[in-house]
């Protein structure tokens, strides 16, 4: 015997957990159930006698090939199914027509009022006036005094033909 050899199962004694909670490692896996085992599948076919040969497989291991079950082929209907004819409505059904809607007619450009940006501008000065005032005014006054205020000084033709002036200026800078 040489030096250092020993019998394992001798000295191989099963070892008792200290805690009552076991972990999944303490677990003994199930002895009845045999775990699955992978079979390789080559893409060419090759005979059964040359597959064993070149593996070296115990008759254990080997499992009998499963025969495939037989298609089942459905009976064929001895008569055939009756489709019932589609009933002819007494009136036919047509679409409803969608009405077009009547344009307003085109409204043509007064030269006497004031566009509606001019007067908003004028708007937005009237307000900021009016919040610099120690005295409070309501904002229904304060829009009536700037709608007139706006067609009074687009009336006055020096401030229409200086407001186009600037228009056109920009309009131009713009286009080039």
């Amino acid at each position: 015997m040489p030096l250092y050899e020993a019998d394992l199962d001798k000295l191989a004694v099963e070892v008792k957990s200290v805690s009552k909670k076991r972990s999944k490692k303490d677990v003994e896996p199930k002895k009845d159930i045999e775990p699955k085992k992978r079979v390789r599948v080559s893409k060419k076919k090759v005979s059964e006698s040359k597959s064993c040969d070149s593996k070296t497989i115990t008759d254990d291991a080997v499992e009998p090939a499963k025969p495939e079950p037989e298609p089942v082929v459905p009976e064929p209907i001895a008569e055939p199914i009756a489709v019932p004819e589609p009933v002819p409505l007494a009136e036919p059904v047509s679409k409803p027509v969608k009405e077009k809607k009547a344009r307003a007619p085109r409204q043509k450009k007064d030269p006497a009022l004031a566009p509606v940006w001019f007067a908003k501008y004028v708007e937005g000065v009237k307000k900021e006036q009016a919040t610099m005032k120690s005295d409070k005014t309501p904002a229904k006054k304060v829009k009536e005094e700037a709608k007139e205020a706006a067609t009074k000084s687009w009336n006055n033709g020096l401030t229409r033909n200086r407001v186009q002036n600037e228009v056109d200026g920009h309009s131009k800078i713009l286009l080039t």
